[in-house]
């Protein structure tokens, strides 16, 4: 018997659905940090990045038509070039967890700190206990409503663009100069930092059974949402260099998105900007360590991962070793972070290594399952995803010795599970 999904996604659903997948926690400091890494010419890593997600959108959008299956792009990687090949983009997308779990938690600390005038411990405290809040939340089997998430992002957006209409009026082009103080090849690397705000076009595949008209819409709401994404992101980088509001603008100890409206309504409004930047930075945590959890138990279920790591707890029917594990690991970055005096810029990169090497491969698999102009999209955003990559430095061997753990790992497992052949 056959079970289809009901189709219910038209192009509203599908445009939020879309442009909620790709912002989230970076939209409050990025623009800071590609600042601070290369000047006023980090609006051209923010330009190239904005003119990539377009074929990137549309390639994902066409994977989705044309090879509908619920396993997003692991699963187009493994079609088009095998089951290890599969494990190694689920391992490269794990290995970026605990690095990426600090950011968010980092990004909501500093948020909640700045009305409460703490320092760089009070915004670990707060970063660390949020971290360990969406474990605890995870681990009860608990879920934040779709519906509640969606308008409470979408009213925190509101409070983002209310405040760049009126932060805009303040800033001005002698902010813009020297362009590029850092060099060019800083461009490159702030790149690499920015590809955390990029991640989430392959988030629509999976759903693609459930448009009520996929041939028609899905293009069309990549079309869109890249749009939408690109509109805000750009406004943002603009005024945040046009206004200074990064570097030494941070001084005082607020993140930059704070001081903006700070500036705008008065320091009597931070509470209200601090709390709303720790509530979208929580709510796609939240989301997140459901999402790696439910990979973790994935990989283990097919045997690339130990099954230990993916048993089912017996009331809360959650990956719950698989939780306490990757909550171990993250607490340990959280350390290991405070200790080194590790930052959001520093800890950038580790994560957005895995995430442009995924997309490097998802990109290689839509070249060789799809035909004509999706095929020619797919290389165009091989190409950039690649030219991404060369700037991620020593983070390569990062990514080669992950790949390679993941296939020395398999062929371990693979040769526990072959049939010993008897003995005369």
């Amino acid at each position: 018997m056959n079970v289809e999904l009901e189709r219910t996604i038209g192009l509203r659903t599908a445009v939020a659905l879309y442009t909620g997948a790709v912002l989230g926690t970076g939209i409050l400091v990025l623009p800071a940090v590609a600042a601070e890494t290369a000047g006023p010419a980090s609006i051209v890593a923010w330009g190239v990045l904005c003119l990539l997600s377009l074929p990137l959108a549309l390639t994902f959008a066409a994977l989705a038509r044309r090879e509908p299956v619920a396993g997003g792009f692991s699963a187009y990687i493994e079609r088009a070039f095998g089951r290890r090949w599969g494990a190694i983009a689920g391992w490269l997308f794990l290995a970026q967890f605990p690095t990426g779990s600090v950011v968010a938690g980092l990004i909501a600390g500093s948020y909640l700190a700045a009305p409460l005038g703490l320092g760089r411990e009070g915004v670990f405290l707060i970063g660390g206990s949020m971290v360990v809040a969406a474990y605890a939340l995870n681990l009860l089997g608990l879920r934040i409503a779709g519906t509640v998430q969606g308008l409470v992002t979408a009213g925190v957006l509101g409070l983002v663009t209310l405040i760049l209409v009126f932060a805009a009026r303040d800033a001005h082009w002698g902010a813009f100069a020297p362009f590029a103080p850092r060099g060019w090849s800083a461009v490159g690397i702030a790149a690499t930092q920015l590809f955390w705000a990029f991640v989430g076009w392959e988030a629509i595949t999976p759903l693609a059974q459930e448009f009520r008209n996929p041939e028609r819409d899905l293009a069309r709401a990549s079309l869109i949402s890249v749009g939408l994404v690109a509109a805000l992101y750009l406004a943002l980088a603009l005024v945040t260099i046009g206004t200074r509001a990064y570097g030494t603008g941070g001084s005082a100890g607020l993140p930059p998105f704070a001081l903006l409206g700070g500036k705008v309504f008065g320091p009597g409004a931070l509470p209200v900007i601090g709390l709303a930047g720790g509530v979208l930075t929580f709510l796609p945590l939240n989301a997140y360590v459901a999402g790696m959890s439910r990979l973790v138990f994935a990989l283990a279920q097919g045997g690339d991962l130990p099954l230990w790591v993916g048993a089912l707890h017996p009331k809360t029917k959650v990956p719950h070793r698989a939780l306490l594990v990757m909550g171990a690991f993250s607490v340990v970055a959280i350390g290991l972070s405070y200790r080194y005096q590790l930052g959001i810029s520093s800890l950038l990169p580790l994560s957005t290594s895995s995430f442009i090497a995924t997309y490097v491969m998802s990109m290689a698999a839509a070249a060789r399952l799809l035909k004509g102009l999706p095929a020619v999209l797919a290389v165009v955003s091989l190409v950039g995803c690649l030219l991404i990559l060369l700037f991620v430095g020593a983070l390569v061997l990062w990514v080669a010795t992950v790949a390679l753990a993941s296939i020395l790992y398999g062929l371990a497992a693979d040769s526990r599970r072959r049939p010993v052949p008897p003995t005369e």
